[in-house]
């Protein structure tokens, strides 16, 4: 039996001295299709239909170059270990072990089962609210990157099968608007209370990605949460046209969020190399000893001063 590394560090086997290695666990409901995910992913095996449910915990490694590394310089590769469940989930009795020293998640579901969905989220009636153990289970310094990961979508184009099991595609959207995976200080309220220019920056660093795989075809579509700007031209506010108003009240207009297609990923293996890629960004300075990582947060989007926080739930 392989045990979880103890934390995020360099390893002394595998990777060499100039590699980082992350700890990246896979969540959800027994039977979603987890395992074959990561054997699909990071053995490339062939998917398998009776695939066994897992009895111990057992991991697989994917290596990824720096998008920043140059010639000459250290730590040219990321490594990532991604942690499966040791069956647990069946009894709801995941070991806060698996979650510890996590610098990312995959939470998985499977489309065509609606309860293994609201299994995932607060308010989720039955099962194990997987949001909320990760949260109260992780350390918030640590964890950097989540992708929400909508299973077995090769289903939704076979004509048998209860379709009235399945989970609805708005039902989804609105998960994803509304729920980030670390919670400000302020608390949720401030998110919703707080106006959009304050409130954005955190929302888009503490998002999901969301990624719709198959394992039976190796196919994966990601999405990511992106800011758009609201065009002055054209918008009304209360049955009045903007157009006659100056440049700079159009561009007062807040922006609105919403999740763009990463067109550069097809398979399965390029959707959780962008999660290793995410956690990098987010957490570049995570060291030996597994010190709390200093990093910026994603891209540009850097969550303001009174929002940081290293509160979880």
């Amino acid at each position: 039996m392989q045990s979880p590394p103890a934390s995020p560090t360099k390893s002394s086997t595998s990777p060499s001295r100039s590699e980082l290695l992350y700890k990246v666990i896979i969540i959800g409901t027994q039977a979603v299709g987890k395992t074959n995910l990561l054997s699909v992913a990071a053995r490339g095996d062939q998917f398998d239909e009776r695939s066994a449910a897992t009895l111990q915990p057992e991991f697989v490694t994917v290596k990824v170059q720096r998008p920043d590394w140059k010639f000459g310089e250290p730590n040219q590769f990321i490594r990532a270990q991604v942690w499966d469940t040791a069956g647990q989930e069946r009894y709801q009795a995941i070991s806060s072990s698996h979650y510890r020293r996590a610098n990312g998640a995959l939470i998985v579901y499977d489309v065509s089962e609606k309860k293994t969905f609201t299994d995932i989220f607060p308010g989720g009636k039955g099962g194990s609210p997987w949001l909320t153990a990760l949260k109260e289970n992780s350390d918030p310094a640590l964890l950097a990157a989540v992708m929400l990961v909508e299973n077995k979508v090769d289903k939704l184009n076979e004509t048998s099968g209860d379709k009235t099991k399945f989970v609805k595609d708005q039902d989804v959207q609105k998960v994803l608007s509304e729920t980030v995976f670390k919670d400000p200080k302020q608390g949720l309220g401030w998110l919703h209370e707080a106006k959009a220019e304050e409130t954005i920056p955190f929302r888009i660093a503490n998002s999901l990605l969301f990624a719709r795989t198959s394992a039976r075809h190796n196919t994966a579509e990601l999405f990511e949460q992106c800011e758009k700007a609201v065009p002055g031209k054209g918008l009304t506010i209360q049955g009045m046209s903007l157009d006659g108003l100056p440049e700079f009240l159009k561009q007062q207009q807040p922006p609105k969020l919403e999740y763009e297609p990463d067109v550069e990923v097809k398979s399965i293996s390029q959707a959780l190399e962008a999660l290793v890629l995410r956690i990098y960004a987010r957490s570049k300075n995570i060291e030996a000893g597994a010190s709390k990582p200093s990093g910026k947060a994603f891209h540009l989007h850097e969550a303001p001063a009174s929002a940081q926080t290293n509160a979880c739930c």
